[in-house]
């Protein structure tokens, strides 16, 4: 066989295939009545504005926005959230962040031009492989700009460019410890802190002020916690009292699943994606239990109490009580951002339409994976209907989902797919179709 101890590999198959599922399914009533709730300012800007397009929606952006902030705040001493501009780096998204009071997070020299462009007075450039030009431009807005750096090479290109310009900058240092994985490409081990510290204070131009330690797609709070705990432990063993005092900020990062607004189909699971692979190796058909499940994933407040219990656990009694605590809120803000908006152009059976999009507005074929509401706005109705729902592509994974909220589908139908702001807008592709525009929402009710 092709595969090493085959009798071993097929009893952890077995055994897996005999584990319940972790999931629950998934009942999204409360997303489609909140597209219903406003439906009839959807269908008047479906009438001035010709479809497909991104709606911008303000009203759900500053408010998810004014929730992430006072959430985090009221549980995180001295919190400081900073925008991930990757997610969603829409002109006014990323202005509208910036009014909020949220800094700006950039991972490369276009998004800090871009942070620059917005008067935001709080930028952190973090990402590996900075060339000289990205640090260059730092260094000119050193009033501004915190660089996290990546690398020893980048503390050293950094430090002859700072002192070039007789510019001097203040840096934070990523890291990467045991819980970080498969991004351990970012940053410097843990265990190498003190030496990255060493030469930090022997590299002139660069003030180290701070640790990043970024995570991302966690679905609940541990991850942060583990690390805090982790950092500690070396900082209370490898660094001095003196040398912890002059820290000024501490960065946890983002990754912040946004609460039950999305799902995941039942193949996405271990156990269903083993048993629909064999049903269509032999040409079967797998029928499952569920149509869809919750991604998995905890409130906003859960984020935020359990991580602020580790810092003050872990953290506080090590640094300085005035350093502060930094957030990089990204897909859990943007996805509230901007909403699909599609017309149907053809219903070829009962059980297929196509729309007037493609999934080139989010770069790949998410939704063969991802479950999102969509919503028929000309024919309302709580009700599900199967239906599979095709893009206008020349491309056979061009789907956008298998079910309709709607009394029927018809052609000329206008639907909404909600909170699909977070990488849609940012991944789209110029592929076979441009990428549509965008529509500026403010809602009147």
């Amino acid at each position: 066989m092709f595969v090493e101890d085959y009798s071993g590999q097929v009893e952890l198959v077995e055994r897996l295939l005999h584990e319940s599922v972790e999931a629950e399914p998934g009942n999204f009533d409360h997303v489609v009545q909140q597209v219903l709730d406003r439906r009839d300012d959807l269908l008047a800007l479906a009438a001035r504005h010709c479809s497909p397009a991104y709606v911008y929606d303000e009203q759900s952006f500053r408010g998810i926005l004014a929730e992430f902030a006072e959430t985090f705040a009221a549980h995180v001493p001295r919190h400081r959230p900073f925008y991930a501009v990757k997610a969603n780096h829409h002109p006014w998204v990323v202005r509208q962040a910036a009014a909020a009071g949220f800094g700006l997070d950039v991972s490369s020299r276009r998004e800090l031009r871009w942070a620059l462009g917005t008067g935001a007075q709080r930028v952190l450039f973090s990402g590996p492989a900075k060339s000289r030009d990205d640090l260059e431009l730092a260094v000119r807005y050193a009033d501004r700009v915190t660089v996290n750096i990546d690398s020893f090479r980048e503390l050293e290109l950094l430090g002859n460019i700072a002192a070039g310009l007789n510019r001097p900058i203040v840096i934070g240092v990523r890291i990467h410890a045991g819980e970080h994985g498969a991004w351990s490409k970012f940053g410097i081990p843990l265990a190498r802190l003190a030496e990255f510290w060493r030469l930090a204070e022997a590299t002139p131009g660069v003030e180290l002020v701070g640790i990043q330690s970024h995570l991302s797609w966690t679905h609940d709070a541990q991850p942060y916690c583990r690390v805090a705990a982790e950092l500690a432990d070396y900082l209370r063993s490898e660094l001095s009292a003196e040398q912890r005092a002059t820290l000024r900020f501490y960065d946890f990062g983002g990754g912040y699943r946004p609460h039950r607004i999305e799902g995941r189909y039942p193949a996405e699971t271990p156990q269903g994606e083993i048993i629909q692979l064999a049903a269509r190796h032999y040409d079967r058909q797998c029928r499952f239990a569920a149509r869809y499940y919750f991604q998995r994933s905890v409130p906003l407040a859960e984020y935020a109490e359990e991580i602020g219990a580790a810092i003050r656990r872990h953290l506080s009694p090590l640094l300085s009580p005035e350093c502060e605590f930094f957030s990089e809120p990204g897909r859990v803000v943007a996805s509230r951002a901007m909403h699909f908006l599609l017309q149907v152009v053809d219903k070829k059976s009962d059980d297929l339409a196509i729309v007037n999009g493609g999934i080139h507005m989010v770069g790949w074929e998410r939704y063969l994976h991802t479950y999102v509401p969509i919503v028929n706005l000309s024919r309302p109705s709580l009700a599900e209907q199967a239906l599979r729902v095709c893009g206008s592509l020349c491309d056979p994974e061009d789907l956008f989902g298998y079910y309709v909220r709607g009394e029927a589908v018809e052609p000329g139908d206008v639907l909404l797919m909600p909170n699909q702001g977070a990488y849609s807008y940012s991944t789209a592709q110029n592929f076979i179709r441009a990428v549509p525009h965008t529509i500026r929402w403010r809602c009147k009710s």
